[in-house]
Formats: structure tokens, sequence, C-alpha cells
């Protein structure tokens, strides 16, 4: 028996039939195009076109990861790719930042040390840089103090504190640490300026009037001056005085005439003895001046000042008639010895 199509199937087979034609046709279009573009449908003499040449596309490389699915294709007539989804890019860890090495810090105080090879046990501090100001105190050998200021010329150190106060060092007597830290110091006093004496005129040393001790003798006033001295030991416990009264003027005569006498002090004091009833003679006797002697006196130690013949011993002649025949003369006797030959000379 023959089938008998259902009308609700019947219009589904002819819309079929009609979209077959028409992508037919749509295909036909599409290869004439594609022959056209070709040139295999354009006349001989038409002039090309010139094309700008394509620039090269470069492709981009996107990586796949691994495992990624293929696509699939689906729907009708024509296939489609499905991308897998990008795998995420890896990025590269962060550098870890390296801490920068810690410097050592600047040293912010500049100290000083006490020497300790120096002599003194302790170290002068005064009031300002110099020697001319006041010491306030000292500092022992090896103590150590800040500094706080400096002279512009490096040689004095300023710090605290000695007694309280403020005090200045001298440069060379300490050992200092970051001294370019040191800066001059502010506010220091002027070195002290001693007073000026007033000058004091020079006073003259008053010059002892001299006594002439000739004057008012009348005659020829002092005739002797003492010419020649000699001392020597002569054991004994006495002075022995020996005098040689003379004229050189006329060859060292001997004077024999007038009774010329002596009078003696010793050490300021007066020898008892030694006076005008010792006077010279007419006899001559020999000494180390030759024979030129005629007074000699031997005065006992007893009736000397002291008890002895050592010690300073002031002379002067007088003449017959008890007047000074000559200035003061002076000689020294001294150790053993006691013997003393003078020449007096009326030259």
């Amino acid at each position: 028996m023959p089938m008998r199509m259902n009308s609700d199937f019947a219009q589904p087979v002819r819309q079929t039939g009609l979209k077959r034609s028409i992508v037919r046709a749509l295909a036909l279009f599409a290869g004439a195009l594609f022959l056209a573009g070709c040139g295999l449908l354009t006349s001989p003499e038409a002039t090309p076109t010139p094309t700008r040449p394509m620039a090269a596309v470069v492709p981009t490389f996107t990586s796949t990861p691994e495992g990624a699915m293929a696509a699939t294709e689906s729907g009708s007539g024509g296939a489609a790719q499905q991308a897998a989804p990008a795998a995420p890019q890896q990025q590269a860890p962060a550098p870890t930042d390296t801490p920068a090495p810690t410097d050592t810090p600047e040293p912010t105080v500049a100290r000083f040390t006490v020497k300790t090879d120096i002599a003194a046990a302790n170290v002068n501090v005064r009031t300002g840089p110099s020697t001319a100001f006041a010491v306030i105190g000292t500092v022992a050998r090896g103590a150590q103090f800040d500094i706080s200021g400096r002279n512009q010329e490096y040689t004095w150190f300023q710090f605290c504190c000695v007694a309280g106060q403020t005090g200045w060092i001298f440069a060379q007597l300490v050992n200092v640490e970051n001294a370019h830290l040191i800066a001059v110091a502010q506010n220091i006093p002027p070195t002290p300026v001693p007073p000026t004496a007033t000058p004091v005129p020079p006073t003259a040393t008053p010059v002892p009037a001299q006594v002439d001790h000739c004057a008012g003798i009348g005659g020829d006033g002092c005739k002797f001056r003492l010419r020649d001295q000699d001392h020597a030991e002569a054991g004994g416990e006495v002075l022995k005085l020996r005098i040689g009264f003379v004229h050189g003027g006329r060859g060292d005569e001997v004077q024999k005439f007038g009774d010329y006498f002596v009078e003696l002090q010793k050490d300021g004091a007066q020898v008892h003895g030694v006076d005008h009833n010792t006077r010279a003679g007419t006899s001559v006797f020999g000494g180390p001046r030759g024979n030129k002697y005629h007074y000699s006196k031997d005065i006992p130690f007893n009736q000397l000042p002291g008890g002895n013949a050592a010690g300073n011993y002031t002379i002067w002649v007088k003449d017959g008639n008890g007047e000074r025949d000559s200035q003061n003369y002076h000689f020294t006797m001294s150790g053993n010895q006691n013997l003393i030959w003078l020449i007096f000379d009326q030259n």
C-alpha cells in the first residue's frame, strides 16, 4: 500500500532542497569572484591597477600551555576553532633589596688625654690661652677631657671644667683625638698686658767723701805711699812688723832721720803697742827688698784682736812730730802668716 506522507514532514523536505539551491548559488558566485580576483575574467586590454605591496605580517607567538585542548568543529557548513585560554605569564620574582652596609658613625666629640711622658705629675690649667693668664688648677697625667674649643694657632685647647671653671691647657702637653672637629672657641679672653712700670730715674750711688787724711798738717803733707809688701811664716805667737822708709828718688836712700813711726788697726780695732813709742832707728837690716828696713816691732797674739795674726789690717805713717805723713793702706794676713815686710816710699 502506497505510503502516504504526512504533511508535517513534507514541508521540511522542501525547505531542505531550497537551502541546497541557495548554497550552490552562493558557491558559484564565490568562485566567480575568485576568478575575477585572479584576472581570469578580465579583458587583456585592461591596464592593471598598481597595488600597494602588502606589509609582511609577523606572527605573534603566543605560547600554548601543554595539554591545551584542540578546538572542536561545530555548526553546519563551516568549522570554527575555539582558542585555548592563554596561560598566565610567569612573572620573575621581584629582586630583594640588599641592605646597604652600615657606615661607621662619624665621631662627634673631640677629646684630649694628658700625656704620661711629661716630667710633671700635674699640668697647669689657665683661664686663657697663654701663660700670661692665671692658673686655676691642675690636671693629672692620663686625665681625659672633652675639648670645647681652641685658639687660632692650635696651641691651646679649651675644656670644662677645673675648679668649676672652663680652662685652657697647652697643646704640647696632651694627645688629641678627632682634632678636625675642634672649632675656634668663642669669646677668647684678651691676653693680659702687665702694667707698664713707671720708670724710676736711677738713683746715683752716693760716693763717699774722700777724707783727706793729710789736709791741714802743713809742710809737705803726706809724703809716704806704700810701695811693697811681702808676707811670710816666721813661727811663734807674735806678729812681726818690719818697715823701711826710703826715698826712691835718691836711689832708695833709707830715711834714717825723722823718727818715723806707724799706727795699726786689725779688723777695724786699734792694735795697742804700735804707736809713737816705737820709731824707726838708724840701724839698717836686710829683708826681701834688700837693706832698706830700719823699723822692727813684734806684737804678741794676745794683744791682737782675735788672738792670732790672720786678718785685715790698716796702717799709716806719722812723722817725728806725730803728724800723719801718709794715707791709709791695707794688707791681709792669712793662714799661718805672721811676718810682714813693708816699704814706704817718700818719692
